[in-house]
């Protein structure tokens, strides 16, 4: 692992805050290409959202996740690696190894995990393979696909993944030349909202310029981990292929996924997972708008319902879940759900509590 340069006053990679914008309307973004929106939010949310969506509707996720995780980062690296490298990669006129180690660095400081190369073969014909280890992975699938998707870069070509768990908390992953049927072609779409301006002021580190409320959480660079300094809780900094997986999942599992994602998400989060501390008060927008998910406009709640806006709204399945399971788990009470998120990413989201009779009081 190469040496990390932490920021002396809050702790955060210098990496982190110089390759990525925290706007003042909710919104993370990649220095280099404001296009690429991110996300600070906890990793731990991640298998136990997909676990919850494989019970729901009654059959395994792995496979999927792999394949939807393997594209999204393949069309987000596309995007990102200028075309000349990416030519001077695929006529072998550059060494992969260098790019892949950035790669692998950049993972370790989004909290990914710690990949270590173990072995490959790369003579540009159907035996080709690479093999790697993974240490405490965000999520073993999506890790498979995270490597999937930016090896078919290196290598120019078409890839499957493999994994297997070679001891607790410790997998490895196997990619090997493989055709993906045509009908998955093409289809992979990131959704780029308009972004509306805001009005945040996120307190600022005097020294690197990021969020100080980063300040909170401690990276480990040779773990590939982040955690909350008080909660202990793991986060992650991700981007728009995780969006993109859910609109991937949505085309293989039908129209029905989206609410099977909230519900998900509602179980989840209503078993006790996030604090309700910050539900109704005045740091809510402010904790929204540092993990990247939009700036909060409006929030009315009390036990006869609650009112949710939100603009430039971002991973907005996850979003709607949360606020159900939050509200519920204030309340301890069910409720009847109606959301819409408009084409310029507006979310809104009305929740009417529902009694023993089923039936909804309406917000005051």
């Amino acid at each position: 692992m190469n040496q990390v340069e932490l920021c002396p006053e809050c702790g955060v990679p210098r990496h982190i805050t110089a390759e990525h914008v925290w706007l003042n309307n909710g919104v993370i973004v990649q220095s280099r290409d404001s296009r690429n929106r991110m996300v600070f939010v906890e990793g731990e949310n991640i298998d136990p959202l997909f676990g919850g969506v494989q019970e729901l509707i009654g059959m395994p996720l792995g496979h999927a996740l792999v394949a939807a995780k393997r594209r999204a980062v393949r069309s987000y690296l596309d995007s990102l690696i200028p075309g000349v490298t990416k030519e001077l990669l695929r006529r072998r006129e550059i060494d992969w190894r260098p790019v892949n180690d950035g790669l692998r660095l950049n993972a370790a400081l989004a909290g990914y995990g710690k990949y270590e190369l173990v072995g490959y073969r790369f003579e540009k014909d159907v035996n080709d393979y690479v093999v790697e280890t993974i240490s405490e992975p965000y999520s073993v699938p999506l890790a498979a696909g995270d490597m999937a998707g930016a090896f078919e870069i290196l290598f120019g070509c078409e890839l499957a993944a493999e994994y297997k768990e070679l001891s607790p908390g410790l997998y490895e992953l196997t990619c090997y030349v493989s055709s993906h049927p045509q009908e998955l072609k093409g289809r992979m779409r990131f959704r780029h909202y308009p972004l509306r301006e805001g009005d945040i002021e996120l307190e600022r580190c005097a020294s690197c310029g990021g969020p100080r409320a980063l300040s909170h959480y401690r990276w480990y660079p040779e773990r590939g981990i982040i955690l909350g300094a008080t909660t202990g809780r793991r986060m992650i900094l991700t981007g728009m292929e995780v969006d993109a997986v859910f609109g991937e999942l949505e085309n293989e599992l039908g129209e029905t996924l989206p609410q099977v994602v909230i519900e998900a998400q509602r179980r989840f989060v209503r078993a006790g997972f996030y604090s309700i501390e910050g539900m109704g008060r005045l740091d809510m927008r402010d904790q929204l708008a540092m993990r990247g998910l939009g700036n909060l406009r409006e929030l009315r709640s009390n036990e006869k319902g609650l009112y949710f806006r939100i603009e430039n709204a971002f991973l907005h399945l996850i979003v709607v879940g949360l606020v159900q399971g939050l509200y519920e788990m204030t309340y301890d009470i069910d409720t009847h759900l109606e959301w819409n998120l408009s084409e310029d990413g507006e979310l809104e989201i009305s929740l009417n509590p529902v009694g023993k009779a089923g039936r909804e009081t309406a917000i005051a």
